[in-house]
């Protein structure tokens, strides 16, 4: 991996955290925007670990389902446009000096969060500027499988001018049934709810899609239970934190909450997919458990659900 010389990671713009149940630490990235690196802190705080400087803006990680293998998201590899995966070698006693290669995507730009499914050898991106869900297949869990195609699905309906959005958010919930996505524009928050196969993790519709007011940068984080579907929403609105799940339960002629006054942020908006007429069938929604205002100055970053 190439380092410039004006790499100064003294001096960062952004700073995500992580964690694994395989490694007991703390993982993370740390960008200027140009220059990154990915770093691991031991529970106590005794020991620090930290990789080579990776010459793009590092946003995202994301851990194989085996806990042996860490995924680091370059949305810009080097002087390129293109996205790239660095991959880290995780043993019993890690260093992250062990990369086990790079994957540079080509046809795939300005990718804005990574993830990978708990137990499937699959990675989904999102694009922030196209607005496209990108699933990738991995042989193994360490490298993306160029013999396979990659696939890739719009996040937003026909009706809205992609151009003004950008999609900044994703994730797994804890049933491994639905993959949520979060896109946003100067006015309006969108959120995209697609159905998984439970054994594969491929994608195989969208489910729900909802819609809000407000601007913000918002960072979507699945609850730790299955129930529900649930994911919660900070930043969007600024300020904001936002508790969401997947209603199977609500019929298409009908969308009823109890207390609707505190949930009527949150519009319906109709999923594109075929359906057969005339046939009166339940219809999964996006369901609201509340919403509060933690701060009308402040932009939150991550959330953490605590089990």
């Amino acid at each position: 991996m190439e380092i410039p010389s004006s790499c100064n990671t003294t001096s960062f713009e952004s700073l995500k955290l992580s964690s694994s149940t395989q490694n007991t630490a703390i993982w993370g990235t740390a960008s200027t925007g140009t220059c990154s690196i990915v770093f691991g802190l031991t529970p106590d705080g005794y020991e620090t670990l930290r990789s080579q400087e990776i010459a793009g803006d590092v946003r995202s990680i994301a851990w194989s389902p085996s806990g042996r293998n860490l995924h680091a998201l370059d949305s810009h590899s080097s002087q390129q446009l293109s996205t790239s995966i660095s991959n880290f070698r995780i043993s019993e006693d890690p260093t992250l000096q062990d990369v086990v290669g790079v994957d540079v995507l080509g046809n795939i730009t300005n990718a804005s969060q990574i993830f990978a499914h708990p137990t499937e050898t699959l990675m989904y991106l999102v694009t922030k500027d196209t607005n496209e869900l990108v699933v990738l297949s991995l042989a193994g869990d360490t490298l993306v499988n160029n013999s396979t195609t990659v696939l890739r699905y719009r996040l937003l309906p026909s009706s809205l001018d992609s151009t003004e959005f950008h999609t900044t958010s994703l994730a797994i919930s804890a049933s491994k049934n639905t993959l949520w996505t979060l896109s946003q524009s100067s006015r309006q928050a969108v959120i995209t709810c697609f159905t998984l196969n439970i054994t594969t993790g491929e994608v195989t519709n969208v489910a729900a899609r909802a819609s809000w007011q407000g601007v913000g940068e918002g960072q979507l984080t699945a609850a730790p239970f299955a129930g529900g579907d649930m994911v919660a929403i900070a930043n969007s609105p600024t300020g904001y934190i936002t508790i969401l799940g997947l209603d199977r339960s609500v019929l298409d002629v009908a969308y009823s909450s109890q207390n609707h006054a505190i949930h009527d942020y949150l519009h319906p908006m109709i999923a594109e997919k075929s359906r057969r007429k005339g046939l009166h069938m339940a219809a999964p929604k996006v369901k609201s458990y509340g919403r509060a205002l933690i701060d009308d100055y402040v932009n939150l970053g991550q959330s953490v659900w605590i089990d």
